[in-house]
């Protein structure tokens, strides 16, 4: 395939989607597959949830089509079939609303499953010459860890344009990753995700008419999670510069999270305490939250970039992300400070 071919193949994926997601919007409304306003949301009415199932749809036939030409049906044969079991799990979640421990339950096994089929990652790059081995350890953090970057991208999916802005920096860096390995298939499904999400996020721009849902979201997550477990192994790429690269979604999540759970909260149930959600509710219009996030994710993947490349430079890398992050932590808490809750 020329560039050229690629480049109308991109553009045609990212206007199917287009199109796609549009068509999907009205079945999802008279199917009452909505979001309503509640405790975590920041939009007001009732928007169509589940517009991510034309991203999965893209997913797996992108996966397929490369496994036909490459003749990888092993690998990307049974990537396809992950992705296909994470989103109808998360599609039925997304219409009838499953109770958390078996939506837990079937995951795991998902994620089990994902491990048995690409290995589990024993090991952590630090600098050119140094390494954490994990050992048998390596098993269930990484079974944790496709639990978590799953779960990690739904519950940032809070507002308009940023799980599917996360989602092209993410793809579009990894197809360069993969592309720049000789692995010249995964890159271009990675580049067929950038255009299905593109497609999906003239839909998603605030004002917002459609959400991911689960079967977006989750499904996207745990994709990107198969990539970091086979890039690790295959290609040698050290986990933290996968870290690195979601640095914004993890570092707000995490964060979230463990004070949830320090204040004994029940960090499961929707809530508004997202970083990005907190600066909303100061009154931040969403366009300049999700386009200082957009940036903030871009220099992620510049550094990122570099801790890959450049294996001696990867405890710069951290040591600079984690001073760009925690500037961004201290922003939004002295907006807090000066500005009055809201919501936005």
């Amino acid at each position: 395939m020329t560039q050229l071919q690629l480049a109308l193949v991109v553009l045609s994926v990212a206007a199917f989607n287009w199109l796609l997601v549009g068509w999907l919007r009205n079945i999802l409304r008279d199917n009452n597959v909505v979001d309503n306003v509640n405790e975590r949301t920041l939009h007001a009415g009732v928007i169509a949830r589940g517009g991510g199932l034309a991203i999965a749809i893209t997913l797996v036939l992108g996966l397929l089509v490369m496994a036909a030409v490459s003749g990888r049906w092993l690998a990307l044969g049974m990537l396809a079939a992950l992705v296909t079991g994470w989103s109808v799990l998360s599609f039925y979640d997304d219409k009838h609303q499953l109770n958390p421990a078996p939506r837990l339950a079937v995951q795991t096994a998902l994620a089990a499953t994902t491990i048995a089929a690409f290995g589990y990652i024993d090991v952590i790059q630090y600098s050119n010459e140094s390494y954490l081995l994990l050992g048998w350890l390596g098993a269930p953090l990484t079974l944790i860890g496709v639990l978590w970057l799953a779960n990690l991208y739904n519950f940032m999916d809070g507002m308009d344009g940023l799980a599917a802005a996360q989602t092209i920096i993410a793809s579009v860096t990894l197809a360069i990753w993969l592309w720049q390995f000789g692995d010249q298939s995964l890159a271009v499904v990675c580049l067929l995700l950038m255009a299905a999400s593109y497609g999906f996020l003239l839909h998603n721009w605030h004002p917002a008419s459609i959400f991911l849902g689960d079967v977006g979201s989750i499904t996207i997550g745990a994709f990107f999670a198969s990539l970091i477990i086979i890039g690790s192994h295959r290609y040698q790429f050290p986990v933290i510069s996968f870290v690195l690269l979601f640095g914004v979604f993890v570092t707000d999540a995490s964060l979230t999270i463990a004070r949830r759970i320090l204040r004994r909260e029940a960090f499961w149930l929707p809530h508004r305490s997202h970083y990005y959600q907190r600066l909303a509710m100061t009154g931040m219009s969403h366009h300049k939250i999700v386009i200082s996030a957009i940036l903030l994710m871009s220099i992620c993947a510049v550094l990122a970039t570099i801790s890959l490349i450049y294996r001696d430079r990867i405890l710069l890398c951290i040591l600079l992300e984690l001073l760009l992050l925690a500037a961004g932590v201290f922003l939004v808490r002295r907006s807090e400070r000066r500005t009055p809750p809201q919501i936005a």
